[in-house]
């Protein structure tokens, strides 16, 4: 388990109902959400929640049981969780997902000056010149994590710059840098934690 999920872990399991949810889960047959509620006598949206973070963090396991609802059961009455200390890197998936937040919200950014021609520029700059960051995207979402975050990082920094570059010359340095700040607080506040740990913001300062 990487460290963030360790440290959500914690978090869901402080939580005032957590533990007695887990428990009314001991006996290993599958239990609806409103079963546990009537079990534990407290609001169904809560014991809900719980239960579905649960299963995102693969401590339950869930399976359908209609079309809108769905069946948790416990994975075992021992919960043990293996922590790796050493890997400090966070998982890259999700390092992934906060550059894709950010150049998401920084294209949005751009359509919002109704300016198409630079709009158009960074476009096929980020598709079509750079093929590198694109195929080291699809290996790590596949599994072959060769190069790690460090590579993936130096990949992103080259795109930024390029960019800016366009970016600052058709808007100018002190409006693209509003845009470009703006994109990063919009990443940032979906995965702050993960941000700052692992540097994620290093290669997207102008």
């Amino acid at each position: 388990m990487d460290q963030q999920t360790f440290q959500r872990a914690i978090v869901l399991l402080s939580g005032e109902h957590s533990l007695s949810i887990l428990r009314s889960l001991r006996d290993a047959n599958w239990h609806l959400s409103s079963e546990v509620a009537r079990i534990l006598d407290i609001h169904i949206t809560t014991a809900s929640k719980f239960l579905q973070r649960f299963a995102e963090l693969g401590l339950v396991e869930r399976r359908e049981h209609d079309s809108r609802t769905f069946e948790y059961r416990l994975r075992s009455p021992h919960l043990r969780f293996d922590v790796d200390l050493a890997d400090d890197a966070g998982p890259l998936r999700e390092v992934i997902d906060f550059y894709v937040a950010y150049f998401h919200s920084l294209f949005e950014r751009i359509r919002h000056f109704g300016a198409p021609a630079i709009q158009t520029e960074m476009e096929h700059r980020l598709t079509t010149d750079h093929q590198e960051l694109r195929r080291a995207v699809f290996d790590q979402m596949v599994g072959e994590t060769e190069g790690g975050l460090g590579y993936l990082r130096e990949l992103v920094a080259e795109v930024h710059r390029d960019l800016w570059s366009v970016c600052a010359q058709g808007l100018g340095a002190d409006t693209a840098k509003g845009v470009f700040q703006g994109a990063l607080r919009d990443a940032m506040s979906v995965y702050p934690d993960l941000a700052i740990r692992c540097g994620l913001t290093r290669p997207l300062e102008s």
